[in-house]
């Protein structure tokens, strides 16, 4: 995909009639069906996402680092966490999924405009055969709650550096991830210069 870019400036009535007719012919019911204990109840669905939600943790250091040739841009994947508890999708993890988070360190490049956002960053939980979108803005409150706030939209324009997390909603859960970092390729605006698209792979590792 192409995009154009410019630069940058700077989740019951018988049975009491059954009881009658019992006693009045002075026959009683057996002792047995009175000390019958009640059958064992299954565990609750409510029971079931507790035990989901309450599955522990585990943060994993990764610490790659790695910079955009054409845009100037420098990232750097800190670290993930395994396991994120999450009441909101206790459905998915359940059903054998995963909620999995990643911190990302970006200092952009000035000498283009745009941005570097969540939207950048896709996973894979099958060695790559295809990736899926970040979903940060389904778990922003339960992130936040624990400390861990979204990676917020980085303009190139204001420079700086910016620390934050990324979301995602695993189907299967596995032992490795493959993250993808994936910036477009662009036009420059009122020039003939064009920017290659920029791609980055990056394993996450099992806690």
């Amino acid at each position: 995909m192409t995009v154009g870019l410019v630069r940058s400036r700077g989740t019951t009535m018988a049975g009491g009639f059954l009881a009658l007719a019992l006693v009045l012919s002075g026959c009683s019911g057996s002792d047995d069906e009175s000390s019958d204990s009640p059958p064992s109840e299954a565990p609750t669905s409510e029971a079931a996402e507790a035990d989901a939600v309450a599955g522990e943790e585990a943060e994993v250091e990764i610490a790659e680092a790695f910079e955009d040739p054409d845009m100037g841009d420098s990232l750097e994947i800190i670290s993930a966490v395994r396991d994120f508890p999450s009441e909101e999708h206790a459905d998915l993890i359940a059903d054998g999924g995963e909620v999995v988070l990643v911190q990302v360190k970006v200092a952009p490049g000035e000498e283009y405009g745009g941005r570097i956002s969540t939207g950048n960053f896709e996973i894979s939980w099958d060695d790559g055969a295809d990736f899926w979108n970040d979903k940060t803005r389904m778990v922003t409150e339960e992130m936040a709650a624990a400390d861990r706030p979204e990676l917020e939209d980085v303009a190139r324009r204001d420079g700086g550096e910016t620390t934050g997390w990324v979301a995602f909603l695993v189907d299967e859960k596995a032992d490795t991830y493959l993250l993808n970092y994936t910036r477009d390729g662009a036009k420059v605006i009122g020039s003939d210069e064009t920017v290659d698209e920029f791609t980055h792979e990056v394993e996450i590792p099992a806690p």
